[in-house]
């Protein structure tokens, strides 16, 4: 019999994508994907090089207590997006609801708009203290720093107060993680594996213990075994429970699909009822070399680039814009595009029309200044159907730039995103190994995994997911 492939945790030393190491060592999100809505505060003690440390959480209720689940999700990919983007100075990300939902594994649907609005709010809304327990990497020391992990979201929502495929956001994160990404202060993050996942309870508990892998002075190295006792590692993990049975049936889950994953090689527990320590063995090791240090390239932006970002442009997209059209060329269409929204045009996505006013070289856009008799006059006639036809032009770009960024991942990662996507739309009318088998014949070449992405989104826009599931169950069944 043909033994089955699986999706494994890439070693240490081969991963290319990084997390901030101060956030992800202290676990800031709780790793329960339900929590009551009076859940918060929790207030964690602890001891780091000898010296007592302290890490405190406050929520308001209102936002549905501490961040927890799905709001680790997006945390970490704003750090990583932030990464691509080039660590800016004034540590906003620039993206789309719709990009974040991608990025993160999600799909596009209502529900899980208003599950990213809700994280957003949290991650803003929840106040950290870390009281000599975060490491200035810069200066080789442990400090005291209070912030929100989101500083400022900016969401341009088209009229609607609810976040929606075509909402561009701005999110500014908190500086104290600004500062480490900056000095370098990362751990690994194996983003396909992360993916792959199939709880975020899974996903949240892998974020959690492989950042406690690393030793917080040199974290490029990984260990091979962790242990630590189980009622601290509850508190780790912001669980509310302190009775070690309940912590152990908490986690047992995770613990399950880590294993069969071979993230873990083992999980052992010692000692007695009262004091119990849990033992981790990791299965992705041995690394054949320490993981590459990452380069971040910070460059003075020119000041066109900021007005430019205003508008919801993308970081990197206006560097490419200004480096390869000139700042002249790039001020002058900025200012062509501004007469236009004073004249009255109307544009669904605002980063979108002013990247291809710049981009033009047809001369589809009249200039306003020269065209227009009066400031601010209506468009009317044969000046509303080009509106309309730029209108649908525009939606088009956007489903390309998501084609182009799906491209643009690495092949294993496409993949894990694609049977991601299958799994959240008919993941409960089909079996772990039809998944397996799905990953694989993807892995291997025989499925072009955008292709997969795109049908699964059909078969759902069309209302055909029950005869989308029979034909994977078909195809890919034992």
């Amino acid at each position: 019999m043909e033994k089955k492939r699986r999706v494994k945790p890439t070693a240490p030393a081969d991963i290319d994508r990084f997390d901030e190491a101060n956030s992800a060592r202290l676990g800031l999100i709780c790793v329960q994907e339900r929590i009551p809505s009076d859940y918060t505060r929790w207030d964690v003690q602890f001891v780091i090089d000898n010296r007592d440390a302290r890490l405190t959480c406050i929520s308001p209720s209102e936002y549905g207590g501490v961040p927890h689940g799905l709001d680790g999700d997006f945390a970490t990919i704003l750090n990583v997006m932030y990464l691509e983007q080039g660590a800016p100075e004034d540590g906003e990300v620039h993206t789309t609801a719709y990009q974040l939902l991608q990025r993160a594994g999600f799909p596009d649907s209502g529900q899980y708009y208003a599950s990213l609005q809700e994280s957003l709010d949290r991650l803003k809304g929840a106040t950290y203290t870390a009281s000599e327990s975060w490491r200035d990497h810069k200066r080789q020391r442990w400090t005291t720093v209070k912030f929100n992990i989101i500083e400022q979201i900016m969401a341009d929502t088209q009229g609607d107060t609810s976040f929606g495929s075509g909402t561009s956001l701005k999110v500014r994160l908190a500086r104290p993680v600004v500062q480490s990404i900056r000095e370098r202060y990362l751990k690994p993050l194996d983003m396909t594996f992360v993916l792959s996942l199939k709880r975020s309870l899974t996903r949240s508990l892998y974020r959690v213990l492989d950042a406690h892998r690393y030793d917080p002075q040199h974290p490029q190295a990984p260990a091979e075994v962790f242990r630590i006792q189980l009622q601290q590692w509850a508190r780790e993990c912001k669980l509310r429970e302190t009775v070690p049975a309940r912590i152990k049936r908490n986690l047992e889950s995770a613990h399950t699909e880590l294993l069969e994953r071979g993230y873990l090689r083992s999980v052992t527990y010692e000692g007695t009822r009262t004091d119990t320590v849990i033992v981790y063995e990791f299965g992705d090791l041995p690394a054949t070399a320490p993981a590459p240090e990452p380069v971040i390239e910070v460059i003075p932006d020119a000041p066109v680039i900021d007005a430019l970002r205003r508008y919801g442009v993308a970081h990197t997209v206006a560097r490419k814009l200004v480096q390869d059209r000139g700042e002249g060329h790039v001020t002058a269409r900025l200012e062509k595009f501004e007469a236009m929204m004073g004249a009255g045009y109307r544009a669904r996505n605002k980063g979108a029309l002013l990247v291809d006013v710049i981009r033009d070289d047809e001369g589809k856009y009249l200039d306003p200044r020269g065209a227009l008799p009066e400031p601010g006059r209506v468009v009317q006639g044969a000046r509303l159907s080009e509106l309309a036809r730029r209108e649908a032009e525009e939606t088009e770009r956007l489903t390309t730039a998501v084609e182009r960024e799906f491209l643009a991942l690495p092949p294993d990662e496409q993949a894990a995103r694609a049977v991601t996507q299958v799994r959240l739309f008919v993941g409960r009318e089909l079996r772990e190994d039809h998944l397996r088998r799905l990953l694989v014949a993807l892995q291997a070449g025989e499925l072009e995994p955008y292709g997969l992405y795109r049908e699964v989104m059909r078969a759902a826009s069309e209302l055909r997911l029950p005869e989308f599931a029979e034909q994977i169950r078909d195809a890919y069944g034992a």
